[in-house]
């Protein structure tokens, strides 16, 4: 509908009774930094949820965007630092989010970055850790990987992700010391 334009409505099982409705004008929302701040860390909160619920759904690269969007709304509703608990723990929930949809992927440049933001905002964020240490092992950093994967085992024992992906490269440490012992052994024949 357009301003002005006029709809006639008749409701379902009805056969008489019609509805009239006049479209009067938009009212334009607000900017969203004149909002109250409750309303926008609604928008932040919702957005988060909403990125979650893509993610499961499979729906990466619209994840990736609401992730995206959520985080510069957090940026402009936390206002300058430093930042209350409150709100590093969802602007590090947010960074850690997205470093999972980045990795899903196949960017573990960006992922490692951002996950590396939910580490200074909340250093003591597990799976922002984990995220950080496979993100590193995607970019052959191994010795980085390791560390970040052995403290997340340290923190939690069972972590089944953290002891897989720590085998993993653990084998591709070894695999790499063996070609450089190979190729050392030659130069020295």
């Amino acid at each position: 509908m357009t301003s002005g334009e006029l709809a006639l409505l008749r409701p379902a099982g009805v056969t008489m009774a019609t509805v009239a409705i006049r479209l009067g004008r938009f009212t334009p929302p607000p900017p969203f930094w004149e909002t109250p701040p409750m309303q926008r860390w609604r928008s932040v909160t919702s957005g988060q949820a909403r990125a979650t619920a893509l993610l499961t759904a499979g729906m990466v690269s619209a994840a990736r965007m609401v992730y995206s969007r959520s985080i510069r709304a957090a940026i402009l509703a936390g206002g300058p630092p430093p930042y209350s608990p409150d709100i590093t723990a969802v602007k590090a929930e947010l960074h850690a989010g997205l470093a999972s949809v980045q990795l899903r992927l196949g960017l573990p440049a960006a992922a490692a970055a951002n996950a590396g933001k939910a580490l200074a905002l909340h250093p003591a964020h597990l799976e922002a850790r984990y995220r950080r240490g496979v993100a590193q092992a995607a970019m052959m950093d191994l010795e980085a990987a390791m560390a970040d994967l052995m403290a997340v085992l340290r923190v939690q024992p069972g972590h089944a992700g953290a002891r897989r992906e720590l085998r993993r490269v653990r084998g591709a440490a070894r695999e790499r010391d063996a070609r450089l012992a190979r190729r050392l052994g030659r130069l020295f024949a």
